[in-house]
């Protein structure tokens, strides 16, 4: 009789045991990967910087187009990526800090052929990055150079940002390359984004404005970047002066709560994204 109850005590304790340890709680680590997976699962738009590669002693930036089309992005006639790609499983994460509502993290990628580096802003339905990678593979016949890319992704309701009239505002940040032939190309820069809705009754425009703009290395400072009177259309704006000046963005969330996209101006490449501020 003794020998039974044991047996059923210790079963119990077993079973104690297992649930104390899947009841752990996850790490801070644990929690930012299943964050990132969770946006990546939701997703439906993806939104894509053109490929931009040089070598340091080179003056000149080659450039591989890029064209999106809902979820699925192609660079020139070639490799085409999707939300799979987007994954954090091997890489390397830091989690840096929390500024303006946006979550910042750095990802390390090593590989045999090069080195990958991606500073990215996480916010609850969406994200936004810049991503270096060196070529270091002796037999790489790249080998030496650099490739910056930046994204924005997210789910998106393709519908527009609503409000009573006025005026409705996103607060954020945005990051990005240096890619101008100094001694801080291919640098992380950093700087306040703001994103303005005009409700007017002739129509629905969004303005963007980089502010606050530093390199995070040297902390040299750089000018301000507005974007204004871009016609709102099924979730999302753009404008395109010329292949080196330009910007896309889209609004995410089930309430447009959240917005995101990529830009290029004044030697400077990246992405941004924030949050609404401004109640619907």
């Amino acid at each position: 009789m003794r020998t039974g109850l044991t047996i059923a005590a210790l079963s119990v304790a077993v079973a104690l045991a297992a649930c104390s340890r899947t009841l752990d709680p996850p790490t801070t680590e644990e929690q930012a990967r299943e964050t990132h997976a969770t946006i990546v699962s939701g997703a439906n738009t993806l939104l894509y910087s053109d490929r931009l590669g040089y070598y340091a002693s080179d003056d000149e930036v080659e450039r591989v187009n890029t064209s999106c089309e809902g979820d699925r992005c192609a660079f020139g006639f070639l490799t085409p990526i999707r939300m799979e790609h987007f994954d954090v499983e091997n890489a390397e994460l830091e989690l840096l800090r929390e500024r303006r509502g946006v979550t910042l993290v750095r990802e390390v990628w090593p590989s045999a052929y090069g080195d990958a580096e991606v500073y990215g802003g996480w916010l609850e339905h969406s994200f936004f990055a810049t991503r270096s990678i060196l070529f270091t593979n002796e037999v790489d016949p790249d080998k030496g150079a650099t490739v910056v890319s930046s994204y924005s992704l997210g789910h998106s309701t393709g519908e527009n940002p609503k409000a009573i009239d006025g005026s409705a505002r996103w607060e954020g940040l945005m990051l990005g390359r240096d890619m101008l032939a100094t001694p801080s190309r291919g640098q992380v820069i950093r700087g306040n984004a703001d994103v303005t809705v005009d409700f007017a009754a002739t129509g629905m425009t969004a303005d963007v404005a980089f502010t606050d703009i530093v390199n995070i290395e040297t902390g040299d400072q750089h000018g301000d970047m507005v974007w204004s009177d871009m016609a709102v259309d099924e979730g999302g704006f753009a404008m395109e002066n010329a292949p080196d000046d330009t910007i896309s963005g889209r609004f995410y969330g089930p309430g447009e709560e959240e917005v995101g996209g990529v830009f290029e101006r004044d030697g400077m490449a990246g992405a941004f994204g924030g949050r609404r501020t401004s109640a619907p």
